[in-house]
This record gives C-alpha cells, structure tokens and sequence, in this order.
C-alpha cells in the first residue's frame, strides 16, 4: 500500500490524535484557553507585584471619600463633581507645594455653569507648565479653545497639555495593557520617550492601591491641597482679574507656599491626581486587585515608562508551536508504551516546561501565555488514558452492576477501587450512626392514595438523603420512611460525630422548607425524629454469596435506633448520645435531654438534644442552652429549687416546651415535698 497511515490499523492510530487536536481546538474557540490564560497572567501580576521597585518620586493625590466629606461641610459646601475653582485650587496647591509635574485624571468636556468659572480654571491649569490633563479622543479640555490656544502659544507648543484618558479592557473587564500612544502618560515624557513608546504595552504591575501606600508612596487625600489652593488663589486673583495665565501664576508664587507634612510629601515628585470614591464612578479592574482608582492605571504605565519595566508579548506562533509539539510528544509516548508511565512523564514534562517557562519569562519581562501547551498536555493525557483504561472500565462496569446488592453509593466506589473488599467479613472502627424517622407515616398513608404517599415519601428520601451525602455520610438502608445512615464508614471521616449532628441540623431545617410545597401538592406537612450515636462498630458485608449488604453492627448502632423513638417520651426531635456530644459539644449549643436507660440495657447514658450550631446559634439560643444544662445539672445533684429556676428561666425563653415544664414542675415538687425514696436522675425507656 503506498500509503500504510490509511490502512484500517493505521487511520486507528489517528483517532487519539484527531480527538485530541479536535478537543483543543474547541476549547481555543470558545475562548476557555484565553481565560485560563488572563486567570494565570493576573496570579503571576499578583505574587510578583511587591517585588517591583516602585517608581521613584512619585505619589497620589486622591479625591476619596474623606476628601468628599469634608469639602461637603461647613465652610465649603461642595457636591461632586466639584466646581471648577476647586480643580484650580487643587492644582495650585500641589504647583506651590513644589510638585515637579502634576498628571490629572479629570476631563472638563461641558461649559461650567459660570464661565467666569471656566475662565479661572483655563488660566490657573495653562499658566502652570508642569500641568497635564485628560482626554477622550477628539475631545480636549473645553476651558482651552483654539482661540485661547493661539493668544497663549508659548504656553501650549513645549509639549502636549493633555493626554487620553482611555484604556482597553479585555473580555473579562480587566486593564492589562496601556494605550500608550497620545496618552495621558506619554504626554508627559520627552519628545525622544514619546517616539520611541510602544502604541499599546501590556503593564507591569506595582500592586493594589493599599499595598503602593504601604511601599512608601505617598497617598493623599485631594481636601487639603483644595483647601489651601482656594486660598491662595484669592489674593492671586486680586492681582490678575482679567485672568491672564503668565500673570496670575506669578501672583500666585508670591504667595506663601503651604507648610505642612502633607505639602512635603509632593515636594519634587510627579503627582498624580485622579479619584478614588464610590460616587466619582472611576473605579477600574485591574489584575491584582479590583476595583482600584483609575488612575492608578496611569501611574502604573509612567512607573514603567520611566522604569523601561513594560512587558513583551512573545509571538503568536510561540504558543501554538509549543502545544503542538507538546502533544505530539505526548501521543508517541503513549503509543510506544503499554502502560501509563511514559505517557505521564511526558505530560509533566510538558506541564513543566510551560508553567515554568511562563514564570522565568514574566520575571524576566516577557508574557508567554501557557494553556495552549498545557492544556494539550492534558487534553493528549486524557486521549492516551481512555485507551489504556479500556479494560479497568469493563471491569468497573461490571462491579457497578452488582449495585443491587449494596445500597451505598459510597462502597460502590470502594469496591471499584478494590474488588476484593466483596468478600465477607468486617473490621472494627469508630462510626457515628444516624437513625431518622417521619413522624405520623401510619395516619399519612391512611390519608393519602398510594401513588401520591409513595411521591410524598420519594421526594422526603431524596431530600434527605442529599443532605447525609453532602455531609460525608453515606445511605446504609432505607427501612420504610426511615433512613440509616453512617459516618466514618467506608472511608475514614474526620470529625465524623459534628458531620452527623450538622447534616441532622440541615434536615430539620429541609424538612421544614418542604413542607410549603407538600402542603401545596399534597395537602400534608411532616416532621421527623432523629437519633445520633457514635462508637466503636463492626462495619462490613454481611449476607450470603447471593445477597450482600455493606453495614454496621454493634450496640452503639442500636443505641442510635432508640435514641430516634426516646424523641417521643421528651417531645424533642432530635437526641445524641454521649459519645456524640463530647466529641461534637465544642461546635454545638446542647441541652442535656435525661439520664437515659434504653430498654435491655441497666447503665444509663446522659443523652443531648443539639440546638444550633454554636457559631450560628443566636442569643436566645445559647442563653435557652445555658439555662437548660444549668437546670438539669442542679435537678441531678439534687437542688430541686436551684433547678426550678433555671428552668423557669428557659420555659420563658422557650414558651411551650414540653421538657423544660415537665422537669420544671418535678423539681418544685420536689423542692417542696423531696424525691421519692431511693430516687435517681434516670428515666427508663421501656419501649424500643
């Protein structure tokens, strides 16, 4: 055959590859590779960004909420957007201050109300050469009109007066690149800078604005520099009332500078001057923290201007030809070898190679973006392993068609994982059991027809049953509409005892959200009885060759049993046993229930009834626990008129509490007429 590839062996060798490059090419154009890609560039801005020497004699000047506040006050009475004398003061200031260069992130586009306004504003900030000022596009400060322009040619031909203020997002809403040219930036550096500035540059990162503070730039409040601005500017307008710029600045700088640690902070820096309050609306995302003040942008982009710190893209095809040849080395591997050891070295490799060729290149200044390699990695991986694991599934299919005989879910995925835990025979381990059963189902099912009972107690099971799963728990048996269920068992669960209490916690309160809708559809509502009890067990399969169910064995199991029927003796819906509680009762708001003696048993047990979760519990809560175990605690040891008080206290936080009145009127009888002889806090279950 002159070509052997499209033999039926050979074009079979060429579906892993096909699937592969298929797979990757979807997951190119729906753009999951892309986001994977910004994810990765963002953490990268964010590990690295405290590493970055900022920029030199730099700082902010921003309008925050404080500056917002006080200039709202007394005294000035200010509403954002401020009027345009305060912008003059504000930019006189940091000009008397000493400020070397001040970049504005404001736009003026709209005609002040007063054009007296527009005029002062058009003098202060063209009379002020070392002042900067944004724009959009075409649109350029309206206080600075061609004729303005052209009577004060020496003001505005040394170098550009303003400078865009637009960035370009990405499709996540996140500013990793500068729009260079004609910016607000690159109107402030030197005609050589200007020229040789990329038009677009992916921005190195300083860090968050809180994290730049912490560095040692300093970041200021706008109020003070407006304050002091204004007054300033009175006498100076005094002297120059036809608000010529060469002029009015001159009387300005025969004013006092301003004196003060705030004012020396801007003393020979570039300042830039930007917003930073919910109701200036010019918060920005950026990678390493949103949202931030969107002039943070911009002094970021001058820090690597001035710093030569902007990164490189590295070339289109550099991604593409690294992924290809990274799954094409993948597949050999795989079909070389008969099993999975090359393959998955080579897959790390890879992974290797690319993550980590990613950060030694963003270190060194250049972005390299490593899904596409190591998501061919992966996607090559996945082609090579569903060929090897071919007969494991066959094998796992055909234990998961022996679920009939193991009602957990749980064991399903132990015995795939190890098919010789089919044999009979078990092991000991701590285990907490959870027995649960609705209450009324006898009354229920004479009520209700029986396809509509069996949806009734479906949609129950379900519901709970989700929740025991949720908490590590699994299913054990249903036994009518009761559930058991276990934790810790078959595969080890820490804190077993406080996922039990917290998935009996999460039923009621399911239960509770459901009866609206079995109301609705069925005309009925439920409650249920719950019993929790934790201890050593015989967990295993237990049956015949024909019929094997994987359970638990052991009289912690049947104390968990009558602890779910002793709810009806104290009215309480939910009872633990010691064993529970003293290793969940951290976690939890409990009141002790009774003394217990379970039928067939001579020892009692001290039983609990969880409340509340302790950290969600809420004050009438805790003080109803503290009330209740303070009670029981004297009913014990005999001080009936102790006790009586504490229980009365917690029939008052809990009105109609069958327990607390019924312990309630034994200790006042008992503190008038004393115990019977030979009398003992127990209570004895004689029912199962």
């Amino acid at each position: 055959m002159v070509f052997p590839f499209l033999s039926r062996p050979g074009l079979r060798r060429l579906i892993a590859p096909a699937i592969a490059a298929g797979l990757l090419g979807v997951l190119a154009l729906t753009g999951l590779l892309g986001a994977l890609d910004r994810s990765w560039h963002d953490l990268l801005q964010q590990t690295f960004s405290s590493g970055l020497p900022t920029p030199e004699q730099t700082a902010l000047v921003l309008v925050d909420e404080q500056s917002l506040q006080a200039l709202g006050g007394d005294g000035f009475e200010m509403r954002w957007p401020w009027p345009r004398q305060a912008f003059a003061g504000l930019f006189a200031a940091l000009h008397r201050a000493g400020a070397k260069a001040i970049v504005a992130d404001f736009i003026f586009f709209e005609q002040a109300e007063a054009a007296e306004q527009d005029a002062q504003l058009g003098a202060v900030a063209a009379g002020l050469p070392e002042l900067t000022l944004g724009s959009v596009g075409d649109q350029r400060p309206v206080f600075w009109p061609d004729a303005f322009q052209q009577r004060h040619l020496e003001l505005f031909g040394a170098r550009p007066r303003w400078g865009s203020v637009q960035s370009r997002p990405e499709r996540d809403s996140v500013i990793r690149h500068y729009l260079m040219r004609e910016s607000l930036v690159a109107a402030t550096l030197s005609a050589s800078e200007r020229a040789a500035a990329p038009g677009s540059a992916r921005l190195r990162w300083y860090g968050p604005l809180e994290q730049v503070r912490s560095r040692g730039v300093p970041v200021l409040p706008a109020a003070p520099f407006v304050a002091a601005g204004l007054e300033l500017l009175g006498p100076a307008l005094d002297q120059s009332p036809d608000f010529e710029p060469l002029a009015l600045i001159r009387a300005l700088d025969q004013q006092p500078a301003p004196t003060g640690a705030i004012f020396d902070a801007v003393r020979g820096r570039t300042v830039f001057v930007g917003a930073n309050a919910a109701a200036t609306f010019d918060a920005v995302a950026t990678p390493v923290h949103a949202p931030e003040p969107g002039v943070l942008v911009h002094w970021t982009a001058h820090g690597n201007a001035v710093q030569n710190r902007f990164m490189v893209d590295s070339p289109p095809a550099l991604p593409l030809a690294s992924g290809a040849l990274g799954l094409a080395l993948i597949l050999v591997a795989g079909h070389r070898g008969t099993g999975l050891r090359r393959p998955t070295a080579a897959t790390l490799g890879v992974l290797v190679l690319a993550i980590g060729g990613s950060v030694i290149a963003f270190l060194l200044g250049a972005w390299f973006p490593p899904s596409l390699p190591s998501v061919g990695a992966a996607v090559a991986f996945g082609t090579v392993a569903v060929t090897s694991f071919q007969r494991e599934r066959a094998r796992k299919r055909e234990i998961q068609g022996w679920f009939g005989a193991y009602v957990s879910p749980a064991f399903v995925k132990r015995l795939v994982a190890d098919p010789n835990a089919l044999k009979l025979g078990g092991e000991r381990r701590e285990v907490t059991v959870f027995f649960s059963d609705l209450v009324g189902f006898t009354a229920l099912s004479e009520k209700l027809p029986a396809e509509q009972l069996v949806q009734v107690i479906n949609l129950c099971l379900d519901e709970l049953s989700g929740v025991l799963l949720d908490h590590g728990g699994y299913v054990d048996k249903y036994i009518g509409d009761a559930i058991m269920g276990v934790y810790g068992s078959p595969e080890p669960l820490p804190d077993h005892a406080l996922a039990a209490c917290r998935s009996a916690l999460e039923c009621q309160r399911r239960l509770a959200a459901l009866n609206t809708r079995l109301q609705t559809e069925h005309g009925v509502t439920l409650s249920m009885r719950i019993g929790l009890n934790t201890g050593e067990v015989v967990v295993g399969n237990v049956g015949s060759v024909r019929k094997k169910n994987y359970t638990v064995l052991g009289d912690a199991v049947n104390l968990a049993a009558r602890l779910e029927g002793a709810n009806k003796a104290f009215g309480t819906a939910l009872l633990i046993g010691p064993a529970t509680a003293a290793q969940a009762g951290a976690h939890l708001c409990l009141r002790p229930v009774a003394r217990l003696r379970v039928k067939g048993k001579t020892q009692a047990v001290e039983v609990f009834e969880p409340l509340a979760e302790r950290e969600t519990a809420d004050e009438a809560t805790r003080h109803f626990a503290e009330a209740s175990t303070a009670g029981f605690q004297a009913y014990c040891a005999q001080r009936f008129a102790e006790a009586a008080a504490a229980f009365e206290k917690a029939s008052t936080l809990r009105p109609g509490d069958l327990l607390s009145a019924r312990y309630l009127r034994e200790s006042e009888r008992y503190a008038a007429e004393g115990p019977p002889a030979g009398w003992q806090p127990t209570f004895t279950l004689d029912t199962k």
